[in-house]
């Protein structure tokens, strides 16, 4: 079974589901309230982009493009990372693919220095 969805329809689906996962989470959890330090997105006919970074560590970001567009061979292809720093100052980066092969991902975990720890607070505050 193929399914050929516009990616506004893409976009609009992701949307929704990213809401009504955050509407089923205890936003008055501290731990839920990272504030924002950077953001940037790109909505174009065939493709988008996004990125995000919070003072907390977390980040995402991401590009899809519809690939052959109004062929039968037409894709969305996701390209993307996420990442976020633990309480031991692990870094954790998830690397991701999207495609007509499926849903593929590569981790990496690396131990942050004190000195690297302490330069991303200080970029943190400053935004």
């Amino acid at each position: 079974m193929k399914f050929n969805l516009p990616l506004t329809l893409c976009a609009t689906v992701a949307t929704f589901l990213l809401v009504s996962y955050a509407d089923a989470q205890d936003l008055t959890d501290p731990d839920l309230q990272a504030m924002l330090v950077e953001y940037e997105s790109e909505h174009m006919v065939e493709s988008y982009r996004f990125k995000y970074a919070t003072d907390d560590g977390q980040f995402r970001e991401e590009m899809g493009v519809l690939m052959n567009p109004g062929t039968p061979e037409e894709e969305l292809v996701v390209v993307g990372m996420y990442g976020f720093e633990t309480n031991d100052g692990t870094e954790v980066k998830v690397m991701y693919v999207s495609g007509k092969k499926g849903y593929r991902t590569k981790t990496k975990t690396r131990k942050l220095s004190d000195s690297e720890r302490k330069k991303k607070l200080l970029s943190s505050l400053i935004g």
